[in-house]
């Protein structure tokens, strides 16, 4: 009983602190701001015109680590049209943002 109720009272900690919150400011933000647009460039880079030989599980793992990145940015952000697109990402997804520090001004294809 005892377990049962020290995982609830977890549970209710975590719930009400807002678990899944991304508070990021500051270098911290400037340095995931970075991060994702270094994925970006492992993307780009791994493309299947410039590195034929490429294997197609590492372009999507390359592709998710990106928009992981980007998510983790945009959550911190509160921006949801912040960074790049990936080529192939529809409509349905927002717009690349018209400027960043880290992403030398946005509108990135």
């Amino acid at each position: 009983m005892k377990k049962v109720a020290v995982c609830v009272g977890l549970l209710v900690v975590l719930c009400l602190t807002g678990c899944g919150n991304v508070y990021l400011w500051g270098e911290a933000l400037t340095a995931a701001e970075t991060s994702t647009m270094d994925a970006y460039q492992a993307v780009e880079r791994a493309g299947p015109e410039r590195e034929p030989d490429c294997p197609a599980w590492l372009r999507a793992y390359l592709q998710e680590n990106f928009k992981q990145w980007r998510f983790f940015v945009r959550a911190a952000r509160k921006d949801e049209a912040w960074g790049p697109r990936l080529t192939g990402e529809g409509a349905a997804d927002p717009p690349a943002s018209a400027g960043c520090a880290a992403c030398g001004g946005g509108n990135q294809p």
